[in-house]
């Protein structure tokens, strides 16, 4: 299907910033940007024995670099929702699918984001060309209204499931209408997350990135 990336561009922006350790900027360029499954999996772990981490964990690739996974305290929490309103998950089973995504914010939202995890790390933001991604990438890039990981505050009281992540081939306006569909809001929504379920390869890296903060 034909993205409509005009579309698209308008509501997230020109750029996507994706937030991680800044000690992981070596073993992004040398293996790509990739989902912490993916990364535990390369390390020699279960991707399942990584899941719902109360703090940061570090763990060593083959070649010495070093992947310094985020904690998933926001779920952890948040557990009681996250056992009871995400649709044929519980707080596990969903923080595993969390983790065979990378995400990426609107630039803005994304260095909010920053700001709210650096407490206790170093943290760097990588920016990327939004419409390259959508040209190279559409098939594997999906929309969220909220940030799907979190359980605490207003996101304790927020449904979920797969069906939250609208893939972009759908279009913004299915996008939009999603949880108005489902008898959920009473308005549309306006994209606060994206999330990509393939790696970026190191050499696609230099085409895709526009700056590191």
């Amino acid at each position: 299907m034909t993205v409509d990336r005009v579309e698209i561009l308008r509501a997230v922006g020109p750029r996507l910033s994706h937030v991680t350790a800044r000690a992981n900027l070596p073993g992004i360029r040398a293996h790509g940007l990739q989902s912490a499954a993916i990364v535990a999996d390369h390390c020699g772990y279960d991707p399942g024995d990584i899941v719902l981490r109360s703090k940061r964990r570090v763990l060593t690739r083959p070649d010495g670099n070093t992947a310094r996974l985020n904690h998933q305290l926001p779920i952890l929490h948040g557990r009681r929702a996250a056992d009871s309103i995400v649709d044929s998950y519980d707080a596990h089973s969903w923080a595993k699918q969390l983790d065979k995504r990378i995400f990426f914010w609107p630039e803005r939202r994304g260095e909010a984001f920053g700001r709210s995890v650096a407490r206790d790390a170093d943290m760097a933001t990588l920016y990327f060309d939004t419409a390259r991604l959508l040209a190279l990438m559409a098939d594997h890039l999906w929309l969220s209204p909220f940030n799907t990981g979190n359980f605490r505050q207003g996101g304790a009281r927020a449904r979920r499931g797969d069906w939250i992540y609208c893939s972009v081939t759908d279009g913004l306006p299915a996008f939009r209408s999603n949880r108005q569909r489902r008898g959920l809001i009473k308005g549309t929504d306006t994209v606060a997350e994206i999330s990509l379920t393939t790696p970026i390869l190191p050499e696609m890296l230099d085409g895709l990135l526009t700056g590191v903060t």
